[in-house]
């Protein structure tokens, strides 16, 4: 059914490790995907990033997802759409995306703020598959 959520559990929901300089660090999902998790508005919990922390790109891994040709997601990071239009799971091709402007502008949040993976166009004919999902941070200042 269309516009699912399949939430992060809970031993996965806080697998990062907070970086405590100000260098660049990655945080990575793995997700996996079943046939019936690729239908329009389905969200897909991947899990955390450290409070203070700024995404700054993100790379979109996944295997071909849809053997058409509509599949497309976005990735949202607290209630702020990082990055949008990923066609990749239409070919299983990858991609480093630079985040929207609205990420660039919105504030960090001061906790930790959950990651997710939207379907915005539904598979035409969903395939199973696997996506890796890597986003580049940059820790801010509190």
């Amino acid at each position: 059914m269309a516009g699912e959520t399949t939430s992060v559990s809970v031993a996965t929901s806080r697998a990062f490790y907070d970086n405590p300089g100000a260098g660049a660090f990655f945080v990575p999902f793995s997700l996996t995907y079943s046939t019936v998790q690729n239908e329009l508005n389905d969200v897909m919990e991947a899990g955390y990033i450290p409070a203070n922390t700024r995404v700054v790109a993100v790379y979109w891994g996944p295997t071909d997802m849809d053997s058409s040709t509509a599949a497309v997601h976005k990735v949202t990071v607290g209630s702020t759409d990082v990055v949008t239009g990923l066609t990749g799971a239409q070919t299983g091709t990858a991609s480093w995306n630079a985040v929207t402007s609205t990420a660039v502008a919105t504030a960090v949040s001061t906790s930790p703020a959950l990651v997710k993976v939207t379907t915005t166009t539904a598979a035409g004919t969903a395939v199973a598959g696997t996506a890796t999902l890597m986003l580049l941070c940059q820790k801010a200042t509190a």
